[in-house]
C-alpha cells in the first residue's frame, strides 16, 4: 500500500474531529431563516426536486447553482450548437451533445451529477460560458439519460459512462480537456482519468462522492430499488415488484420521465431492451458501489484513486458540514490520493468561478484551428 493511502485514515480521523463541532455549531441556529440547503431536519425529497436527482440533493448549496440555474448576465447571449453524437462502432450507444461557445479554444466537459441531464444542468454550462467565452463548454446526457440512447452495458453504469466519454472526446477532437464532473459524473470521469489519462489536461471534482452512508443512500437510491430480493434500509422498494417487462420498468418514475421526454426512436429502442439486462446493469452498479463503502471515493478503492496520474486536479466542496453524501472529511482525504490534486471551498457560483476560469486556462491547451 503506498504512502498515501496509509496517510488517508489518519488524515479523515483528525479532520473528524474538527469538523463535527462545526456542524453541531449549523444546527443550534435551526430556528432561524436559513437556506433548505442548511435545513437538516429533513431530505428534500425527489417529489420536490426532480425524479433524476437523488434524494437529499438540495440539501447543498451546489444544488442551486447547478440544477436549472438562474442565468447570470449575458448567459441568454451564448451562441449554443446541439449534436447527436454516434459511438460506434466502439460503443453501442449515441449521446445527446450540447456546446456553448462552440467557437471557444479552450475545451471544458462538464458531466452532470445524479441520474441528472442537460435539460436540468444546461444552466450552470450555460453560465459558466457566459463568463467565459474563451472556454467550449461541452454538456452532455450520459447513456440511458436525457435525451441519449438507452444502452445497459455489462460494466457498472460508471464504467460504461467512463468508456463512453473517452470515445465522445475521441469524436469532438477536444483531447486534452478539461473535464468538470458533479458527484456521479465526477465517477465517470475519474475512470476516465485511470484508463485514459492522455485525454485529461485537468480534472475538476465538485463535490466529491463517499463514505458509507454515501454508498448504501445511493445504492439503494439508484439501483437496489428494482430488485426485490436486496434489503434496502434507508427507502422501500418500488412498488409491482418483480419487474418483469420493460413496460414494467417505464411506469416507475425515472422511466416514465426519460420516456415522456425523449424522442420516437429513443422510446422504441427502450422498450426493445432486455429486462434481464436492465436488472443486471442494476444489480452490478449497486453492488459496486457497495463494495467501495469503506473507501475514501464511492466507486473506487483508495489504491485505484492513488494510482491515477493527470496533470492537474482541482476538488471544489460547498463547504456545509451537513452534507452527509459528500463529506468534507473524505474530500480533504482524496487530496492526499491524487497526485498534482489542490482543494477549495467554493459554495457559490461567484467562488466556483474564480477558482476554475485559472485553473482551466492554465492547464489546459488552447485548440488547433
Amino acid at each position: 500500500m503506498s504512502n498515501r493511502t496509509t496517510l488517508v485514515t489518519l488524515f479523515m480521523t483528525l479532520f473528524a474531529a474538527v469538523a463535527f463541532p462545526l456542524s453541531g455549531a449549523c444546527a443550534a441556529n435551526a430556528d432561524q431563516a436559513i437556506p433548505r440547503y442548511l435545513d437538516t431536519s429533513r431530505d428534500i425529497q425527489n417529489e420536490e426536486v426532480d425524479v433524476t436527482l437523488f434524494r437529499g440533493a438540495a440539501n447543498n448549496s451546489y444544488f442551486e447553482v447547478y440544477f436549472r440555474a438562474l442565468p447570470v448576465e449575458g448567459a441568454d447571449m451564448v451562441e449554443v450548437e446541439t449534436r447527436a453524437v454516434d459511438l460506434r462502432p466502439e460503443r453501442d450507444v449515441t449521446l445527446h451533445v450540447e456546446i456553448y461557445n462552440p467557437g471557444g479554444t479552450v475545451p471544458l466537459i462538464v458531466t452532470p451529477g445524479g441520474n441528472g441531464d442537460t435539460e436540468g444542468f444546461r444552466g450552470f454550462a450555460r453560465n459558466v460560458a457566459a463568463a467565459a467565452p474563451d472556454l467550449k463548454v461541452i454538456i452532455y446526457d450520459r447513456r440511458n439519460l436525457g435525451l441519449s440512447e438507452v444502452s445497459f452495458g455489462s460494466e457498472p453504469q460508471m464504467v460504461e459512462e467512463g468508456e463512453d466519454l473517452h470515445v465522445l472526446i475521441k469524436r469532438l477532437g477536444v483531447a486534452p480537456t478539461a473535464l468538470y464532473g458533479m458527484s456521479s459524473g465526477s465517477r465517470s470521469n475519474m475512470i476516465l482519468a485511470s484508463r485514459y489519462p492522455e485525454d485529461i489536461a485537468a480534472l475538476v471534482i465538485a463535490p466529491l462522492t463517499g463514505g458509507t452512508y454515501a454508498a448504501t443512500r445511493l445504492s439503494e437510491d439508484y439501483f437496489f430499488k428494482y430488485l426485490p430480493e436486496k434489503k434496502l434500509t434507508t427507502r422501500q422498494h418500488i412498488d409491482d415488484l418483480p419487474l418483469t417487462t420493460m413496460e414494467a420498468v417505464a411506469k416507475t418514475d425515472l422511466w416514465s420521465g426519460y420516456l415522456a421526454r425523449n424522442t420516437p426512436e429513443n422510446r422504441a429502442r427502450f422498450f426493445s431492451a432486455d429486462i434481464a439486462d436492465f436488472l443486471a446493469a442494476m444489480k452490478t452498479t449497486g453492488e459496486h458501489l457497495q463494495a467501495t463503502r469503506y473507501q475514501t471515493m464511492l466507486g473506487f478503492q483508495d489504491d485505484e484513486v492513488a494510482a491515477i496520474d493527470v496533470p492537474a486536479v482541482l476538488i471544489l466542496h460547498h463547504s456545509q458540514y451537513t452534507d452527509n453524501l459528500h463529506p468534507v472529511t473524505n474530500t480533504r482525504a482524496a487530496t492526499t490520493l491524487l497526485a498534482n490534486s489542490s482543494f477549495e471551498f467554493a459554495p457559490l457560483l461567484p467562488e466556483i468561478l474564480e477558482a476554475l476560469l485559472p485553473f482551466v486556462r492554465e492547464h489546459t491547451p488552447k485548440l488547433k484551428k
